[in-house]
């Protein structure tokens, strides 16, 4: 009936992308609406959004306790932009999985500056809520898991970088290993190549992410993936400093030239050298069914997200008025 309805009140055909998004919204609905343990995959594609002062300024009020003032310290509006939409996405998960306001919201970070949430909460089916955020070019991510470590990442295409591809992997001749470049430069063509080395980088820095050590772990050389299967549905593993580690998995999806890479782990996995975060783990250690249960559950389909998507409900009035008055000054 969903499906019905949307094809029968337009008045053209839906083609396969915009399918697969309806199809993602009915079923982040369906779970929503259920009593089921909620994971989101969210993107926001901010590269037409172009706020006004005034509506920029409401937003950042809505995140007062994830450091606002770092927003601005960007120099260039789009920087701000992803930063601002990254600190909405994070909110506007929390209040969706969780039902904490977002006023009520405060955000911590570690030593190597991965986000967590320091708000304490009841949620039985979530004891061990984190989150994670990326954005590069024109896209922001979040993804969220309940009792796994998760990190994500998006790596853009060679489009977006003032690079040719020799100049780019000379840059960045430390992120794969001696194996790993083989593997790329074997791919034919500069754009396969690429594609390959995205896939790569892209994978290494949702590993470091959800660990959460950041630029400590260095070179990312050091964790060497393989990446088996077709491309559609590609099974990434990893090895760390020689040594396997199928304890890790991943996902990867590819959306406009873009990878997105999401990781998952053990808690045990965690690098938190002041220990905050890991306070906030209700379960740290989970029986062994049941985290390779969560480890192998299948990815939640990505949904794409506008930035009014992400605002509370009480923001709304006042927000719409913004863009209104925005728009009706640029006619």
């Amino acid at each position: 009936f969903f499906f019905a309805s949307i094809f029968f009140s337009t008045s053209r055909m839906i083609d396969f992308d915009e399918l697969e998004e309806l199809e993602a919204l009915a079923e982040e609905r369906d779970r929503l609406s259920s009593d089921q343990p909620i994971c989101l995959r969210w993107v926001v594609d901010v590269s037409a959004w172009e706020p006004s002062d005034e509506e920029f300024d409401f937003l950042i009020d809505l995140v007062p306790s994830d450091n606002p003032d770092q927003v601005k310290k960007y120099k260039l509006r789009d920087d701000q932009k992803r930063s601002l939409v990254g600190r909405l996405l994070t909110h506007a998960a929390v209040a969706t999985v969780l039902g904490i306001p977002y006023r009520e919201i405060s955000i911590g970070r570690t030593k190597g500056r991965k986000p967590f949430l320091c708000t304490p909460h009841n949620v039985d089916w979530a004891p061990n809520f984190n989150f994670n955020i990326s954005h590069e070019g024109r896209y922001v991510a979040l993804a969220t898991e309940n009792l796994c470590v998760v990190g994500v990442d998006v790596a853009a295409p060679l489009s977006e970088r003032n690079q040719s591809v020799p100049q780019l992997f000379a840059n960045l001749d430390t992120v794969c290993s001696p194996r790993e470049w083989n593997d790329i430069r074997k791919q034919g063509s500069e754009e396969q190549q690429m594609g390959a080395f995205q896939r790569r980088w892209s994978l290494k820095e949702a590993f470091v992410k959800a660990r959460g050590d950041g630029l400590a772990f260095d070179p990312l050389s050091r964790a060497e993936f393989t990446i088996g299967g077709p491309l559609d549905a590609l099974e990434p593993r990893v090895c760390v400093d020689g040594q396997a580690r199928p304890e890790w998995n991943f996902f990867l999806e590819e959306r406009d030239g873009y990878w997105f890479s999401v990781s998952r782990a053990p808690a045990k996995a965690i690098i938190d050298a002041v220990g905050q975060f890991t306070k906030t783990l209700k379960r740290p250690t989970l029986a062994q069914d049941e985290m390779e249960k969560a480890l192998a559950a299948p990815n939640p389909t990505s949904v794409i997200k506008s930035v009014r998507d992400l605002l509370p409900a009480e923001a709304l009035r006042k927000y719409d008025e913004l863009v209104d008055a925005d728009c009706a000054r640029r006619q």
